[in-house]
């Protein structure tokens, strides 16, 4: 099908590099033509029509703007759409019914469960889980445009986006944060970017292959596991200065007694880390 991209960003641009191999894309637009100008070259797109001719000669309209700014990229779009149209945005908290309803436009939201630290390269990566949800009509056409060479396609409940997008920022954004505050204590000791790899990021990588393996019950170690409420206890207090990490120790430890541990010592535990 034909194929036009709306918002060169780095989602945008990594999904619709791979629709190419099935599809036609038509072209794409940015407000920011620097950007706009780096994606045509990366897909090799020789004649790009401008934003208008763009909307009128696809078929298939992917919307990859910031989710913000979605229902106005929409309201502006959709006045000027003619014929049958199906119209997809890449919101992974946002359903599909913000996109303005008419007869001929079908529409649908198709939310990669991945993440985009930079823009694709040639040989980026080539296979992607899509969460969708939307129009039965413009969900058939997505099984058709997100070939399964590439793409494996899961339906989800509109209702249910706001958790499912926080698992994403979970397993993403808040791992990265997590990392981000093992620096600011390997930070006080004297630690610098040569323990990071040497040291942290081997035993960050250890223990998730251990959860893929033993799973999460099984993976656990340390003073949590063992019942060791001094060591707990002398956490705390080289913790105490320092709110913001002590939040965090407490946060994800208190989560890790509720579901994790079991026996005498689970009542103790829970009693220190409030």
């Amino acid at each position: 099908m034909r194929i036009g991209l709306i918002g060169c960003g780095r989602v945008g641009v990594s999904i619709t590099r791979l629709l190419k191999y099935n599809n036609q894309i038509v072209g794409m637009y940015d407000r920011n033509k620097g950007k706009q100008r780096q994606a045509v070259k990366l897909l090799n797109i020789t004649n790009n029509p401008d934003y208008w001719k763009l909307i009128d000669q696809s078929e298939v309209l992917l919307i990859a703007t910031p989710d913000d700014i979605i229902p106005q990229v929409c309201k502006k779009m959709i006045k000027s759409i003619t014929g049958t149209k199906y119209v997809f945005h890449f919101s992974g908290s946002l359903p599909a019914d913000i996109i303005p309803k008419k007869k001929n436009i079908h529409r649908a939201s198709v939310h990669p469960f991945a993440t985009f630290p930079k823009k694709p390269a040639a040989a980026g990566r080539q296979h992607f889980f899509l969460s969708i949800e939307g129009d039965p009509q413009a969900i058939r056409v997505a099984r058709m445009i997100f070939h399964e060479r590439h793409f494996t396609l899961r339906k989800i409940k509109k209702e249910n986006k706001p958790i499912y997008h926080l698992i994403g920022v979970f397993s993403s954004n808040l791992l990265v944060g997590l990392v981000a505050s093992i620096n600011e204590l390997a930070a006080k000791i004297g630690w610098r970017r040569q323990e990071l790899e040497q040291m942290i990021i081997p035993m960050i990588e250890e223990t998730t292959t251990n959860i893929k393996i033993l799973g999460v019950q099984n993976s656990l170690s340390g003073p949590l596991r063992r019942g060791d409420v001094e060591v707990i206890r002398k956490h705390l207090r080289a913790l105490r200065k320092d709110k913001n990490l002590l939040e965090i120790y407490k946060a994800l430890s208190r989560t890790i007694v509720d579901t994790l541990i079991e026996g005498k010592q689970k009542r103790e535990l829970k009693k220190l880390l409030r």
